[in-house]
């Protein structure tokens, strides 16, 4: 019988401020953005390729435990985890709600929960005002009952508290009968122990035959989080964070709450998430047809080839939204925010920008959703390939900086790739001084096409794309694309856009 294997995604202290009132919390703990980075930790590691068997909560996941708003704010964490049809196993910390309610919320009782061939064992330390905590002798004596009772079954003990290894602090970190716990876990043959509450965290560190890692704190920079590989009774720790420390990480193209494709997006997050997260610069790029069409008719794309759709909306009041969306931007406008427009064709050619909006942006992004006499599922292959030039063509003779998603438009039409198309494109976005956008919302960058461009002197814009909050600052697959491109961090001041 082979023995068995698990993959765990390990996450602590969130300190989430959410519906719960709060005290103000140290300027280094970011519990306000708390939930999203939950949220962007499953994105990272689908990114990856990584979809874990097990989600491991350990504690002190919300700030205020006392508040009765509490509960609401573990719904809303538990609507995050539960999302990905994970299961998962969380144990209470010293700032949630009584372990008895915390505990009911999760379906995580303590003892022991069996999941692929190991034997979880869930501790529900509770803390006197001190925020001392001290592990009863029924607890202690439990571990060995249970592996009396599943001879041979791996054991992996989970609790909120460091075990091992001591930690110089007047805080009470650890246990005050530690010692007791580590002979405990000894004796019954325990090989992995798993803590939080030390918002540093802790290596990976063998005692006593018994592996100890302590998680660090998702709430505070770089906002990191555990992988744990179990193989049999081997475990492999890798520590993993969702900021990244790069030089030029400049966001080209993010979302607001104007855009109607948004679906959590809203400014002053993306903000705050970029910034904490490690971009440098922010532009915030909204859909020019969408400010100035309503939803059904912007979304139609029939303004494409009929432009007395547009007049009007031109000649009106505040252009539809435009006017409005230039006013909310422009007041966020700082050193970190730029502002921009994702501006696309119509009427065989024509920029869809009224003249009174072609001036006071920091950045035009040219992009192609639609193409003016192509028909989805009709047109063929090599006669969407020449339509796709003439309209890369176009833009690019118009004042923009960057092109969009560059040959997005292929996979949302579900047409071919056109590989032998990169030469060309790359070519025109040389001549014309255009930058290429590396964009993975929805999109999946070709390497080739990256290094083409690198060759020919084109400029590489990153893009979050922002629709969704999990995207704000997320650019682990932009980094890791252009490392398949044979780009290292070195090269970014180079070949990166920047403002």
């Amino acid at each position: 019988m082979s023995e068995p294997s698990l993959t765990l995604l390990v996450v602590s202290d969130l300190h989430y401020t959410g519906l719960a009132r709060q005290n103000a919390q140290p300027p280094h703990m970011r519990g306000e953005l708390a939930r999203v980075l939950l949220r962007k930790v499953f994105q990272r590691l689908a990114h990856m390729g990584v979809r874990p068997d097990l989600t491991v909560l350990l504690g002190d996941l919300i700030e205020n435990g006392t508040d009765r708003s509490a509960e609401l704010d573990l719904i809303a964490l538990l609507g995050e985890v539960t999302h990905s049809g994970i299961p998962v196993l969380a144990v209470p910390g010293n700032h949630d709600t009584a372990p008895g309610p915390f505990l009911q919320q999760f379906a995580c009782e303590p003892g022991l929960h069996q999941l692929g061939g190991y034997g979880f064992i869930v501790f529900a330390d509770t803390y006197n005002d001190a925020h001392e905590t001290t592990r009863d002798r029924a607890a202690l004596d439990q571990v060995q009952a249970l592996a009396d009772a599943h001879p041979g079954l791996p054991l992996v003990a989970l609790q909120h508290s460091p075990i091992y290894p001591a930690i110089d602090s007047h805080y009470p970190y650890r246990p005050t009968n530690a010692a007791e716990i580590i002979d405990a876990y000894r004796q019954a043959g325990v090989f992995l122990s798993l803590s939080g509450h030390f918002h540093k965290g802790q290596k990976a560190r063998a005692h006593q035959d018994v592996l100890f890692h302590t998680v660090p704190a998702l709430c505070e920079a770089p906002f990191r989080f555990s992988l744990v590989r179990l193989n049999g009774r081997h475990a492999e720790v890798e520590e993993l964070c969702l900021g990244l420390s790069l030089p030029n990480l400049v966001d080209v193209h993010c979302h607001t709450e104007h855009a109607y494709c948004g679906t959590t997006v809203d400014a002053a997050s993306c903000i705050a998430l970029s910034q904490a997260l490690g971009v440098s610069t922010l532009c915030l790029t909204e859909h020019a047809f969408q400010l100035y069409f309503d939803k059904k008719a912007a979304m139609s794309f029939k303004w494409q080839a009929d432009p007395s759709r547009v007049g009007p909306v031109w000649q009106s009041p505040g252009r539809h939204r435009m006017a409005a969306y230039r006013r909310f931007a422009e007041r966020l406008r700082s050193p970190f925010v730029k502002i921009g427009l994702e501006v696309d064709l119509f009427d065989n050619g024509r920029l869809l920008l009224a003249p009174e909006d072609a001036h006071g942006w920091d950045l035009l992004v040219g992009a192609i959703h639609a193409i003016q006499d192509y028909v989805p599922g009709v047109t063929p292959q090599a006669e969407a390939e020449a339509l796709f030039l003439r309209d890369v063509t176009r833009l690019v003779d118009h004042p923009i900086a960057v092109l969009a998603h560059p040959f997005r438009f292929f996979a949302r039409n579900r047409l071919d790739l056109p590989r032998h198309l990169f030469p060309t494109v790359a070519g025109l976005l040389a001549d014309s001084g255009v930058a290429a956008e590396i964009n993975f919302h929805t999109d999946s960058p070709d390497p080739e096409f990256i290094r083409l461009c690198v060759e020919r002197g084109v400029k590489l814009a990153l893009a979050s794309d922002t629709h969704d909050l999990a995207e704000a600052g997320e650019f682990w697959p932009h980094v890791n694309v252009l490392r398949q491109a044979g780009l290292t961090p070195k090269t970014y001041p180079d070949v990166l856009f920047s403002f």
